[in-house]
């Protein structure tokens, strides 16, 4: 590779940009999640429930979708002017927003929101990439990975804090001083060299990309709505499957994919693909029904159950930042994902034993568990990948590892939906036959549930959902145990003393591989 220009970053310059990148981090994070708590004043002002649930559909599947595509144009045309799009993008999205005049507006623009979002995810994980050495990466890439799970969990809190005290447009208001803020440390500190070749950009690879991406995912947020063996359904699926196939073909013979087949033949690449998927998958099912327990279940509010995603986060907050802390001192980190696999499945089965007399605090416990397994995970695989793919590739590798990530929490979401929905039903069914209820017919908030007159009738609607959520968590079981077995295979390379653009002035660094071409 040929020789590029050292910046020279100093210290102080390091921990400019880092304060820039968490930033840029944390208001795409917490956009994620803010409308949770919003949602319903938002869809009363714009007169539009019934469009409710694509104000979160949208933003997921743009964020989804154009996550490989940012990392891929990042390693051909360089970080700091995608990256500063992709905060551009985001902030048009947010003064858009916070202008709607009805749900479809709101929907789409939120879909524009999510563009910027993707980008916002991939390149500040691919720029520290490109900053720092393996060897110190660790410590600031958990710093980075504690900052989005903080700000997931507390959107729901700041949604509910704006609505309650002033107009729900200061939910997309709040981003434009931010971004403008981030966009600022990033003039001031991001001055990386890149080295510009000639490329040839594979637009038939992302437009396929997309096409079974969304089609996948609309399959999978709204399936279980249309009926798994509907039409619409099946025509997705199809449709899925199809432009799939043709993208792999497609990806086979370009030549600079979108996601390059040669990155699976590097096994650190592939089995960090198969955890995340799984590790994704599990983690959004469960902060989505532990909630739900807690609620229906244990006779918690609404507040005090959503507090239980706290433990979790401070869990992947623990997990990542000491994982990272240890392995950059030690170089070693191999063993990691096989602990952190094994204390989630533990976590997972912990849930899964539940009943009606167990407590918060124990409850809060096996979260906690959780998290400390998953953060485990999360820094493992990514400092892994980055510390083993060629520099040309460092782009497309993050950003294909947090798609993996993004697939699994759309796929869990569906999965865990649609096993609660059918469970809920039969055991309704066998409990109260003569009541007539059904997950759909249900409309009882679990405030009413717990009030219900008739003791029979409550308690066999509260039996229901405990067997029920029971039955989900214990669905987790398998999928974390793919994730474990998967990790035994992680391999373990040396981590490389120097990065793509160095701390001081020096020589190039080797690439950790030959590229494979």
């Amino acid at each position: 590779m040929d020789q590029l220009p050292r910046p020279g970053f100093t210290k102080k310059q390091i921990y400019l940009l880092l304060t820039g990148l968490l930033l840029a981090q944390m208001i795409a994070s917490i956009e994620g999640t803010v409308l949770a708590t919003a949602a319903p004043t938002i869809a009363a002002d714009l007169k539009g429930f019934d469009q409710l649930t694509w104000v979160f559909i949208a933003y997921l599947i743009t964020s989804t979708v154009t996550t490989p595509l940012w990392g891929k144009l990042s390693d051909l045309l360089g970080r700091r002017r995608l990256y500063e799009l992709s905060i551009l993008t985001f902030m048009a999205g947010s003064a858009l927003c916070s202008a709607a005049t009805s749900m479809t507006m709101l929907v789409w623009f939120r879909a524009l929101q999510g563009i910027g979002a993707g980008g916002i995810f991939t390149l500040t994980m691919t720029i520290m990439g490109d900053v720092l050495p393996p060897r110190e990466r660790g410590k600031y890439q958990g710093f980075m990975m504690s900052v989005f799970a903080v700000s997931t969990v507390l959107g729901p809190l700041i949604g509910g804090l704006i609505v309650d005290n002033t107009t729900w447009r200061w939910i997309f208001y709040m981003n434009i001083p931010l971004g403008f803020a981030a966009l600022a440390l990033s003039r001031v500190t991001l001055n990386l060299p890149f080295l510009k070749r000639t490329h040839d950009i594979d637009y038939r690879g992302a437009v396929l990309l997309a096409v079974w991406v969304v089609a996948a995912l609309l399959v999978m947020e709204l399936g279980r709505g249309w009926g798994w063996t509907s039409a619409r359904a099946l025509v997705m699926m199809a449709l899925a499957l199809g432009a799939f196939a043709l993208f792999v073909r497609e990806e086979i013979n370009a030549s600079e994919p979108v996601i390059p087949p040669h990155l699976f033949r590097e096994r650190i690449v592939t089995v960090s693909a198969v955890m995340m998927f799984a590790t994704g998958a599990v983690m959004f099912g469960i902060a989505i029904y532990a909630p739900m327990f807690l609620q229906v279940v244990a006779g918690q509010r609404a507040t005090r159950s959503g507090l239980l995603l706290v433990p979790m986060t401070i869990g992947m907050l623990i997990g990542s930042t000491t994982t990272g802390r240890i392995f950059t001192k030690s170089g070693k980190y191999k063993w990691y994902p096989v602990g952190g696999g094994v204390l989630q499945l533990i976590a997972v089965a912990l849930l899964a034993s539940m009943s009606r007399g167990t407590s918060t605090l124990l409850t809060s416990s096996y979260m906690l568990l959780f998290g400390v397994g998953a953060g485990m995970m999360f820094i493992v695989t990514l400092v892994g990948i980055q510390n083993r793919v060629d520099v040309r590739d460092l782009g497309s590798a993050t950003s294909t590892n947090n798609f993996c990530r993004s697939l699994g929490n759309a796929f869990g979401t569906a999965l865990f939906g649609s096993i609660f929905i059918a469970r809920l039903d039969k055991e309704l069914l066998t409990r109260l036959p003569e009541a007539g209820l059904s997950a759909k017919t249900l409309s009882q908030s679990p405030v009413q549930i717990q009030r219900i007159a008739d003791p029979f009738v409550r308690n066999g609607v509260i039996d229901s959902f405990s067997h029920s959520l029971v039955a989900v968590f214990a669905i987790g079981i398998p999928l974390c145990l793919v994730g474990l077995a998967i990790s035994f295979f992680m391999p373990e390379h040396p981590l490389r003393d120097s990065a793509t653009v160095g701390l001081t002035e020096g020589d190039e660094p080797k690439p950790a591989i030959t590229p494979m071409r």
